[in-house]
């Protein structure tokens, strides 16, 4: 199980940032200063509401929101809009979702991203106890 999702970006500008996607949370990623990461995008390669990620652990999932240039999973488009579709025509209608896995490739526009699960912190150590104070019936007094 992780806690949290974090997309390390591999290249270009944004190589060596990372976002951080908590478990329970949805994010939109890009152009538009509206989205929960922004991508800076001189090219107009990525949709001002590129793409969606939704965290609920165990699973990852996202969604292409009717870009025009497509999100890609490891080399695979997972959707795009069709040049003849208006942006409403594709907000009508339902995107697939499709899961993320640790080490995945993301890529949205020119931006190339890691996909790394982080997982619970470590807990902390037991306490080291006598074991046959373990299983006492005994309490203390005014316990």
């Amino acid at each position: 199980m992780f806690e949290r999702v974090i997309l390390r970006a591999t290249e270009r500008e944004l190589e060596g940032q990372v976002f951080v996607l908590e478990d329970g949370t949805t994010c939109t990623l890009g152009r538009s200063s509206e989205c929960s990461y922004r991508l800076p995008d001189m090219f107009y390669m990525v949709s001002r509401r590129h793409c969606r990620i939704k965290v609920s652990a165990p699973f990852v999932r996202i969604q292409d929101l009717g870009s025009l240039n497509g999100t890609y999973v490891n080399g695979v488009k997972i959707g795009q809009r069709g040049k003849e579709q208006s942006c409403e025509e594709v907000v009508e209608a339902e995107q697939a979702e499709y899961p993320l896995w640790d080490s995945d490739e993301l890529r949205i526009g020119l931006h190339v991203f890691r996909v790394e699960f982080m997982p619970p912190p470590p807990c902390a150590e037991a306490e080291v106890r006598a074991p046959e104070s373990l299983w006492s019936t005994c309490c203390p007094a005014g316990h």
